[in-house]
């Protein structure tokens, strides 16, 4: 049922960011809506500082529709056991002058040598993802957002999350910007055991940092994350991921990203996970459209 859920999740938030969005784009038509604007447009511009603002806004730069990424990445270990990881993600983005849309997919698959020459699986999730932000205010700005993600290392057949919250932009300039997040969300964690809280239902906060540095007029980008969920009234009970990146531009396509990622949840072993942590270093070449 996840899949149904999650498209009717992106449609529907698409279906509004459109909706929300289009005017930008298409000029209106008819007596009737020329009629109105006119009223509507005569009102604002008797508003104070109206006209500047508009100005200002006729000043910013078209964006284009969507932006369309890919990544695929591997990390080989070899010596007293041979690990092999291999990651692949698509996101793709949209943006207006009031709205950013983000949508991601991931999948990751490992496997790892075990004593008798053989090996197991010892990784393998995937994760689906979307992201609203309202960006109509200086510097703090509401955003929605939701997720569903499956985990053989975590043990968790199907976790859901959506939330909503509100976003601080501390830093924003031509090469650097940063941003503090908090928000509350509902999450259901159903574990691949059977018997260890299956389908439980809990609130969680979320306390979110970002920070993004471009060089050399976007040839080289590093990018650093922390995304910490306490349950409320539980402190104790979270989850934590943390991630950092260099990507290289090589042309205006393809790129290469190392990135180091680390993802902690400390009720993994009660659903009988081998650990609570999960770490990765990959290697990986994008691709941007």
């Amino acid at each position: 049922m996840w899949i149904p859920g999650m498209l009717i999740f992106w449609v529907g938030i698409s279906a509004v960011f459109f909706r929300w969005t289009r005017e930008e784009y298409r000029s209106w038509g008819g007596a009737g809506k020329a009629g109105t604007v006119a009223l509507v447009g005569g009102l604002l511009l008797a508003t104070p500082g109206f006209s500047e603002a508009q100005a200002d806004v006729a000043d910013l730069p078209t964006l284009p529709d969507w932006t369309i990424e890919t990544e695929v990445g591997a990390s080989i270990f070899f010596g007293a056991t041979d690990q092999t990881t291999v990651a692949a993600e698509l996101g793709m983005q949209r943006d207006s002058r009031l709205f950013e849309l983000q949508n991601d997919l991931s999948f990751t698959y490992g496997e790892a040598s075990d004593n008798d020459g053989g090996t197991t699986v010892n990784k393998r999730s995937w994760k689906a993802g979307a992201n609203l932000d309202y960006r109509a205010f200086s510097w703090v700005n509401p955003y929605i957002f939701g997720s569903a993600l499956s985990s053989l290392e975590k043990r968790i057949h199907r976790r859901y999350k959506a939330g909503t919250g509100a976003k601080l932009t501390a830093l924003d300039s031509e090469v650097s910007r940063l941003d503090f997040a908090l928000a509350i969300l509902l999450e259901q964690t159903q574990s691949s055991e059977e018997g260890n809280g299956s389908g439980e239902w809990l609130g969680r906060w979320t306390g979110a940092v970002q920070y993004r540095r471009s060089f050399s007029e976007e040839r080289a980008v590093f990018e650093a994350g922390v995304d910490y969920n306490p349950k409320f009234q539980q402190l104790d009970n979270y989850t934590l991921e943390a991630e950092g990146s260099v990507a290289f531009r090589l042309s205006e396509v393809l790129g290469l990203k190392l990135s180091v990622q680390d993802n902690f949840d400390n009720q993994a072993k009660s659903r009988g996970a081998i650990s609570s942590n999960d770490g990765r270093v990959l290697f990986s070449v994008l691709a941007t459209f």
